[in-house]
């Protein structure tokens, strides 16, 4: 595997004795940024542009530390990344707090098991790809695009013969083949769900068959899973058939005339599958819509106080830029949330609460002039004041404000905003930022730190409109780009 297809790991260590092992046991397999503090590792996650597939903690004594702020921040700023723990004799205690405030989704206790690691991580990585659209794509049916059958089995020369024959019986499908679950892991993240059907062997080196689609079966629920054994094994066939829900279970030796059979119902399986995804989705795709549908029209309430504390109409440009900015994917549990808990209603009242409170101390405030340097004035000394900043004192104090909380949601700092004069003599100051989740995406629960965003969010329009600037949102994928024309001379109240 070449360097730039390793997927790519964050490890926060505590010593180099540490780094030093784990590079030994997985520098072949991933690329790893190490730091060596919170710090460093938070503000790296926050300023990459590639999403890393997992964050590794590795703690040299779990004993001793009964937080972790660096998964805290993780858990807020990336949901849905991958988060392990690794370390020597974890208190139960310890790992279930960390679990019960959703800071960890993996834990081990050292010495671990790389090949459980490795399986981990690259189904993470899938999951990376699915996200940012760059692969991992379910391909639309088309006469030249031929779907895939993979092989795995330690067995090398059985099985590429076994190909031979299966290619030269058909064209309806393309024959791959691996001799272990880890080749056949990194086909899966190479090629995708262009793999249609899976058939492993279960007595493997290193991970078992079994092992494999149950990874398999999170990762790419539509690839059909067919289990082989030359024993009789009916304890791993029973298992793999009534939790791990496989196809079949096929056993050996492999006839080349009953696997094309085999493999054209798994493929026919595989049609189906695909077809009952697509209406699945569209049909939480369409509920959700409703939902935000409902969250808009909630939110109306809030429109006469805007407009008054913004001296013009703005709650229909935030709502828009709310729009552009394509969220997390959605999944059932968002839509469960959202029906069978007190998630809608909690989202709404608290966050038209805090905007109330918020925009009643704008509506106070005197309005005065804003221009590049009264804007970087005001960054700095929040920046400066840190958790000691008190009420803003002013509608520009105020901007500054929320784009503070803005920047710092996208772990980032006022001195990432690029101010310019081009040639129209208006002072901008343009800045990319990211957002995961908004009022109008997926939730599976209500926090104050996005209260907190969203919140600035709104402000940052109403503040931009009270002092006669013009504010510009570019939205895409989990992010964007904001602009703010700041005039020397900009009209106020």
């Amino acid at each position: 595997m070449s360097i730039a297809d390793r997927p790519l790991i964050f490890l926060r260590h505590d010593s180099s004795e540490a780094l030093n092992s784990f590079k030994t046991t997985f520098g072949h397999d991933f690329q790893i940024a190490a730091f060596q503090s919170d710090e460093a590792a938070a503000e790296a996650l926050a300023n990459l542009d590639i999403r890393p597939a997992a964050l590794f903690v590795l703690v040299d004594n779990p004993s001793a530390r009964t937080e972790f702020p660096l998964l805290a921040k993780a858990r807020v700023s990336h949901p849905d990344l991958l988060k392990i723990l690794l370390g020597d004799s974890i208190p139960l205690s310890l790992l279930v707090n960390l679990l019960d405030l959703g800071q960890v989704d993996r834990c081990f206790e050292q010495p671990v098991n790389p090949d459980l690691i490795r399986s981990h991580v690259l189904r993470a990585a899938l999951a990376v790809q699915k996200m940012s659209g760059v692969a991992v794509q379910v391909a639309p049916s088309g006469a030249d695009e031929v779907p895939a059958v993979l092989i795995v089995d330690d067995e090398s020369a059985a099985t590429k013969y076994l190909a031979r024959q299966l290619e030269h019986m058909q064209d309806e499908f393309q024959v791959l083949c691996a001799d272990h679950a880890e080749a056949a892991l990194e086909l899966m993240r190479e090629q995708g769900d262009r793999i249609a059907v899976i058939m492993t062997d279960q007595r493997m080196p290193g991970m078992h068959g079994k092992e494999l689609l149950d990874e398999l079966r999170q990762s790419h629920p539509c690839t059909v899973r067919i289990l082989t054994s030359a024993y009789g094994e009916v304890a791993v066939a029973m298992d793999a058939v009534n939790e791990g829900e496989i196809f079949r279970y096929q056993k050996k030796p492999w006839r080349a005339v009953d696997c094309l059979s085999l493999f054209r119902e798994a493929l026919a399986r595989r049609r189906q599958l695909l077809s009952e995804l697509n209406q699945t989705r569209s049909a939480l795709d369409h509920q959700l819509e409703a939902l935000y549908k409902t969250r808009t029209i909630q939110l109306l309430a809030l429109e006469p106080l805007i407009n008054e504390a913004a001296g013009l109409p703005v709650l229909a440009s935030f709502l828009q830029a709310l729009q552009t900015i394509k969220p997390l994917p959605a999944n059932a549990s968002h839509l469960r949330a959202s029906l069978e808990t007190d998630l809608e209603h909690t989202l709404i009242e608290q966050f038209c609460d805090l905007a109330r409170h918020r925009l009643t101390q704008l509506m106070r405030m005197p309005g005065g002039t804003l221009s590049a340097a009264t804007l970087q004035t005001d960054l700095q000394t929040i920046a400066d004041a840190g958790d000691d900043i008190g009420e803003p004192q002013s509608v520009s104090a105020c901007l500054a404000q929320a784009l503070t909380t803005l920047l710092t949601a996208s772990g980032q700092h006022w001195q990432h905003i690029v101010f310019s004069r081009p040639e129209t003599g208006v002072e901008v100051a343009h800045v990319s930022l990211h957002m995961y989740t908004h009022l109008l995406a997926p939730l599976s629960r209500v926090s104050r730190p996005l209260l907190e965003q969203q919140v600035a969010f709104l402000l940052l329009h109403v503040a931009s409109a009270r002092l006669g600037c013009e504010l510009k949102i570019n939205g895409g994928q989990q992010l964007y780009t904001l602009t703010l024309s700041l005039p020397d001379t900009a009209e106020t109240d």
